[in-house]
């Protein structure tokens, strides 16, 4: 069966979509504070410096990949490391879209070696959790710099990390088994259905093993991109201290997320700009910092993925 391709009108809908809202937004951002002042502030990073950046984010994606293929592996998915790279990588060029939903691109091409859908969706489930829940670990480092605010995410955090219980607790599971022989409506019978589907394999990638190794796995790959805005900042000449610009740059993802704008843009930069600015950045600085961070993640990612895609793409890459 040959291999679908990136290219189906959905998709390219949805990367139109993102695309043209990044444009639009970082369009009004040059107009506001001037071409001039970004370019001045910007030409302060060296080719060395965006370089480290680029590897900061590859060594983002890698570990989360060791993450997603010991959950595919657990699951019975067995494939080469270099193919399923490229197709982890690959869910990246949707990585704009709400909830970063477009990822689920891995499942078309995982199906097509034995891991059903309702496999990978609760590997891609798992991982989005585990990551929205260090994110938010990581933003209550924000109590250094911004004290109520940091009790505030401090807060959330719990709330977040409680739903982990949820997730692993029986009643939950005898609660949606106990709906689904209640419900007459078919429709709603099989949603129900793929629910626990979804919680069962969850479930078992939320082990102690597991969960452990993959919050550890997603400390060290978020760490890492949160060390990579503070580098932005210390190159811009913005004195923050590393715990409070790891804090700033986790608690303005959660605020994109949060827009359930594609790709969070707009809601990250302007959180992300706003918290620079109470710290004591300049306009220009802390304008050109969040796109800087941007362009080095998001953006990349979605190059990244283009490039994956493309290579799936080749005849060398099909299955007949």
């Amino acid at each position: 069966m040959m291999m679908l391709n990136l290219a189906s009108r959905r998709q390219k809908q949805l990367l139109a979509l993102s695309l043209i809202l990044a444009a639009g937004f970082y369009f009004v951002v040059v107009v506001w504070v001037g071409q001039d002042d970004i370019l001045r502030t910007m030409q302060k990073l060296s080719l060395f410096d965006w370089t480290l950046l680029l590897l900061c984010s590859m060594g983002n994606y890698l570990l989360r990949f060791t993450r997603w293929h010991f959950y595919a592996r657990h699951l019975g998915c067995s494939l080469p490391k270099w193919r399923h790279f490229l197709y982890y990588l690959a869910g990246f060029v949707l990585t704009t879209t709400p909830g970063k939903a477009g990822e689920l691109l891995r499942s078309v091409y995982l199906k097509q070696h034995g891991l059903s859908y309702p496999e990978s969706i609760a590997m891609f489930f798992t991982e989005r959790f585990l990551d929205v829940l260090v994110v938010a670990c990581l933003a209550t480092l924000t109590v250094f710099q911004f004290g109520d605010y940091g009790q505030f995410v401090i807060i959330a955090t719990a709330m977040i990390a409680s739903l982990l219980l949820l997730v692993k607790t029986p009643l939950f599971a005898f609660l949606l088994n106990f709906l689904h022989h209640r419900l007459r409506v078919s429709r709603l019978q099989r949603l129900v259905t793929h629910l626990l589907d979804l919680l069962q394999y969850s479930q078992q990638l939320l082990d102690f093993k597991r969960l452990s190794m993959g919050l550890i796995l997603g400390i060290v790959a978020w760490a890492i991109q949160g060390f990579a805005f503070y580098y932005i900042l210390q190159q811009l000449g913005l004195n923050l201290h590393l715990p409070a610009a790891m804090g700033i740059y986790a608690i303005s993802l959660l605020a994109g997320a949060a827009t359930f704008v594609p790709g969070g843009v707009g809601g990250t930069e302007v959180v992300m700009g706003l918290l620079l600015a109470a710290s004591g950045a300049n306009t220009s600085l802390a304008v050109t910092a969040p796109l800087i961070s941007r362009l080095s993640t998001l953006w990349f990612a979605v190059v990244v993925g283009f490039i994956a895609n493309t290579l799936i793409g080749r005849q060398s890459f099909r299955q007949n």
